[in-house]
């Protein structure tokens, strides 16, 4: 009998999270187009041999019809909205938040209601602007589906041919990453690193994400790009 109540209410706490999410989608978007202020410079304190600059990419649709999502509607519910992320044709598709820390959004969806499913945030030390040289983005791995369990798919190479970018919108507009690395990596691995000053720090958070490669993309990045780390739990 407590097993069966403890599945029941689990069951309920998933599907609450889900309606919280599909909410967020109805207020973001809309028809109209968004005015966005330029992208901040770069930090004076990065090396000017790596210091990013933005590259021009053809006419890509997606961004197009994502540039449409209303980040201000979503901060008049709540002002932790720093983004959306979304990873086509996958469940990835959610709002992204920044807490003060690393706990709150664990167990509390984008609306800061108690639940199970949490959100998809990021690094509470990581700069909003995604001006950072890594930047982290956690989520749960949950058993449906939802959240970052789909980030498993990444082991597979035929999942990667179909799926090779991560699209965020921010304040400044619409960046497409190009997946170039998918591995499972400790907590104190290069992976988890915040502070790339330094070019050999930077060297070494990229060998360790190619040699660790579950998939091969041909890609090898430049220390001059901005990366993200999409992070959920293994087993």
């Amino acid at each position: 009998l407590v097993s069966t109540l403890l599945l029941a209410g689990s069951l309920r706490d998933k599907r609450r999270g889900t309606s919280a999410y599909q909410e967020a989608v109805s207020i973001a978007v809309r028809e109209e187009s968004v005015t966005r202020e330029a992208a901040p410079s770069v930090s004076e304190t990065v090396p000017p041999e790596v210091q990013w600059v933005p590259e021009t990419i053809p006419k890509d649709p997606v961004m197009d019809d994502l540039a449409q999502i209303d980040l201000a509607a979503l901060r008049e519910v709540n002002p932790d909205v720093v983004g959306w992320i979304i990873i086509p044709d996958t469940d990835i598709n959610y709002p992204l938040m920044q807490g003060e820390d690393d706990d709150f959004y664990l167990n509390h969806t984008w609306k800061q209601t108690p639940n199970s499913n949490g959100s998809i945030f990021m690094e509470c030390q990581n700069n909003r602007d995604f001006t950072d040289f890594n930047t982290i983005i956690y989520g749960h791995n949950m058993l449906n589906g939802s959240m970052f369990a789909g980030l498993s798919n990444y082991a597979y190479q035929w999942h990667w041919e179909w799926n090779r970018y991560v699209y965020i919108v921010t304040d400044a507009g619409v960046f497409r990453y190009e997946i170039f690395s998918s591995y499972a990596a400790d907590v104190e691995s290069p992976a988890y690193g915040l502070s790339f000053h330094q070019t050999a720090t930077r060297e070494n958070f990229l060998a360790f994400a190619l040699e660790s490669s579950q998939i091969h993309t041909g890609i090898t990045p430049n220390l001059t790009d901005r990366f993200l780390t999409l992070s959920t739990c293994t087993g």
